[in-house]
């Protein structure tokens, strides 16, 4: 399912990105921001229009365009076995 999709304020993990999908800068900024396989996810809130959306990566919270939530994939259920969130 992609992030777009998630119902708000469902806790989730990034399955995989498309970094294709968003310019080189943008797709570098939010791996700096956390955003990575395996990293938690939560959809906080959508702008009117559904033009951006707002998300918790990790423990920060993060605005996004809609373009960039729809190339990420996440899966909601158990903790990833590798990844930023997986258990030491």
């Amino acid at each position: 399912m992609r992030l777009t999709s998630l119902d708000r304020n469902r806790p989730a993990y990034v399955d995989s990105v498309d970094w294709s999908a968003m310019a080189e800068a943008d797709g570098r900024r939010l791996r700096e921001l956390g955003l990575c396989e395996g990293a938690s996810i939560e959809l906080l809130h959508r702008s009117l229009f559904r033009k951006a959306h707002a998300c918790r990566i990790g423990r920060m919270i993060v605005a996004m365009r809609a373009s960039h939530a729809a190339a990420i994939a996440v899966r909601t259920g158990p903790a990833p076995t590798n990844g930023p969130d997986a258990e030491a």
